[in-house]
């Protein structure tokens, strides 16, 4: 196991291979039982909405519990893999026998481990604990202290020291995991990630998930960010582009070619895809009829609205609607 250390409010961009060195995207989650199971599925649903945002697949996974070991033959985890322990908050996790062998060598062969809540005891009954800095649930604290070997008990809710994260709980678990998107993929996807899920207050001016793709493609042009605010405080009230341009106090060109620089499309595509994106989350969150939804997503009427929304999504806008209200509600 590749011993380094990264901190997660840096910026991966400033030093690309050094942030990278102990850090992969295949993910191998291990659960001390079924009980903790919905805290993997916490963790793998960090990474899915990660590889939505980020539009490919950076991130893959796989899901064992401790029993389903005996299937397993060879070794569990690869160099290539990040191997994360998920345990309860309620008992000690001290595998043992041939479970306790196969967890040692995959903790030995994975670039990076993760510990979460009593999972902190696995590497140290394997006898491969190579960080002394770790995040541990009060719970466990007196017997991790009495047992860790001077161990030095990190005082907030996940650690990342030389090789090994930590999270104390479930719900320090999707934190530490949207920190470790944040070292490979950006601070930016980071912020962006925790705000698509739930993970920090809702800001005023936060937009979309389809306003974040698009900040995050344009890397920090100011141009582009303020366009795309102005945009989505005018889904309904549709502006035109030399409207936006204006407000901007630049020509519409000067606008058109700092979005096909950056985005590779149109400011009229990428508002309507602004505007569309608003559409579907009315008709999956609300029960206004069609006609009201193309009003507030700015279309000038419903047959307009259906033709995009089915170019974009493969789907017609009262399909979103039936599946949301399994068929209860008519459009």
């Amino acid at each position: 196991m590749y011993l380094d250390s990264f901190d997660p409010a840096r910026v991966a961009p400033a030093a690309p291979l050094q942030a990278r060195r102990s850090l992969s995207g295949e993910f191998l989650f291990i659960s001390q039982d079924d009980s903790v199971g919905f805290t993997a599925e916490a963790c793998i649903h960090v990474l899915r909405s990660a590889n939505r945002l980020l539009e490919r697949d950076s991130y893959g996974w796989t899901h064992l519990t401790e029993r389903e070991l005996e299937r397993c033959e060879g070794s569990l985890c690869g160099p290539d893999q990040t191997l994360v322990l998920i345990g309860g908050t309620e008992r000690a996790w001290l595998p043992r026998g041939t479970h306790l062998r196969l967890l040692r060598s995959a903790i030995r062969s994975a670039r990076r481990v993760c510990v979460v809540g009593a999972a902190v005891f696995v590497p140290m009954a394997a006898g491969v604990l190579s960080a002394k800095r770790l995040a541990v649930h009060p719970v466990f604290q007196p017997a991790v202290a009495e047992a860790g070997g001077g161990v030095d008990l990190h005082p907030g809710a996940t650690c990342h020291h030389k090789a090994l994260s930590s999270a104390t709980g479930p719900a320090a678990a999707m934190r530490m995991m949207v920190e470790l998107v944040g070292a490979r993929d950006g601070d930016f996807t980071s912020t962006t990630l925790a705000r698509d899920l739930g993970l920090t207050d809702p800001e005023e001016t936060c937009g979309t998930g389809e306003h974040w793709r698009f900040q995050r493609m344009a890397q920090g042009d100011e141009v582009i960010g303020q366009a795309l605010q102005i945009m989505e405080d005018h889904l309904e009230d549709t502006l035109s582009v030399a409207q936006v341009a204006g407000l901007l106090g630049i020509s519409p060109r000067k606008l058109e070619r700092c979005f096909s620089d950056r985005l590779g499309r149109s400011p009229l595509k990428v508002y309507r895809d602004l505007r569309l994106d608003r559409a579907y989350r009315l008709l999956a969150q609300t029960a206004l009829p069609l006609g009201e939804v193309s009003v507030a997503c700015g279309f000038s009427n419903v047959t307009l609205m259906k033709r995009w929304f089915h170019q974009k999504y493969g789907q017609m806008p009262q399909d979103i609607r039936q599946h949301a209200f399994a068929g209860g509600q008519s459009a």
